[in-house]
């Protein structure tokens, strides 16, 4: 079995929302930008993805040599190529179908052509076979429903693509596309039964797939520094080798403050995403009454084009509206701005 994010000033691209889609066709400088912030989302997760694959590298590099366990060290190399290696690109590939559909909605709400590739083509695949080990020893896997909420948001974007969407669909598009975001983002979190001895609420989506890379991941590595520099410590005890001593307690305090780093970033993601899951959802409850009933939803899922959507139709926002949805996106741009900055100091 296997074992196995400078984002988010990104999602600020939900101000377009306020600012071009009342613009009649007009590109505002936030919808310009956007192709920029959602990069600097994508290279941040994609950072925390790279690195499930070298701690576990950094990990054996802590593999004491007193024992004389060469082997184990090779055989724990091999293991980080063959599982983690894999298992960080499959991480990366979760996440940057967040990014894919951020940039969707601005593209969208700047009446701009959605772009995708092909590389995509496994991706519920990857999803399905995706596992994390955990400090309570199981492997952390995303459900059916988490699947399908990841796989759900990889063809609304196909369809934007395919099928031109444009400002018209905006509304619909966020009211449609919210339950996925909510599933793929929290999760499905659940309560063991009681008195049944499995743990805690558990939580899923890419929330759970960052604390399942903190819990486990980043748990292990600091298990096998620990391991490594108290066996060295007692060596040079024994000798009474200050210099030693000197020398291995600030290679520990490095070792040590990488990975509180990292810790520190990968909480913040959870935040961000926390935080981006509420705003979308706000703005949801923004267009819900604004938009198609639900049960038109299958209209932007279809891969076919639908009757009426071959001539674009535009869409008006009031003042009051846009009003609202400023007063929206800055609450949650001010929550969004202090975690942003710290996650420059993590990778």
């Amino acid at each position: 079995m296997k074992q196995k994010f400078k984002p988010i000033k990104a999602f600020l691209a939900f101000i377009p929302l306020t600012l071009a889609l009342s613009s009649c066709g007009k590109n505002f400088p936030s919808v310009e930008k956007l192709d920029k912030m959602a990069t600097q989302l994508e290279q941040t997760s994609s950072s925390m993805a790279d690195d499930i694959y070298q701690s576990c590298l950094k990990r054996t590099q802590f593999i004491s040599f007193l024992s004389g366990d060469f082997i184990h060290r090779k055989e724990e190399e091999k293991n980080c190529d063959e599982i983690y290696k894999p298992t960080s690109q499959d991480v990366k590939t979760a996440n940057v179908v967040l990014v894919k559909y951020i940039k969707s909605l601005g593209k969208i709400a700047s009446n701009d052509t959605v772009s995708f590739d092909d590389s995509f083509n496994k991706f519920g695949d990857s999803l399905k076979s995706l596992e994390i080990p955990r400090s309570n020893g199981e492997n952390f896997t995303l459900n059916k429903s988490e699947v399908d909420a990841g796989v759900g948001i990889l063809k609304f974007i196909t369809n934007a693509a395919s099928r031109e969407f444009r400002r018209k669909t905006l509304k619909q598009a966020i009211v449609c596309s919210d339950r996925d975001i909510q599933t793929y983002i929290n999760g499905v979190s659940f309560t063991p039964v009681k008195g049944a001895d499995s743990g805690p609420t558990t939580t899923g989506g890419l929330i759970g797939l960052t604390q399942a890379y903190i819990d486990g991941i980043l748990q292990s590595e600091e298990q096998q520094i620990d391991t490594y520099f108290r066996d060295y410590r007692t060596v040079a005890d024994k000798k009474q080798d200050e210099l030693t001593l000197i020398q291995l307690e600030d290679a520990y305090n490095k070792a040590m403050a990488s990975l509180r780093a990292r810790r520190e970033a990968a909480n913040n993601y959870v935040a961000i995403l926390q935080e981006i899951a509420k705003l979308h959802q706000e703005i949801k409850t923004e267009f819900q009454d604004k938009a198609k009933k639900e049960d038109s939803c299958q209209a932007i899922y279809t891969t076919t084009l639908q009757k009426g959507d071959t001539k674009d139709k535009e869409v008006t926002y009031n003042p009051e509206e846009l009003k609202r949805l400023e007063e929206i996106i800055s609450k949650h741009a001010n929550n969004l701005d202090p975690l942003i900055q710290k996650l420059d100091k993590g990778f």
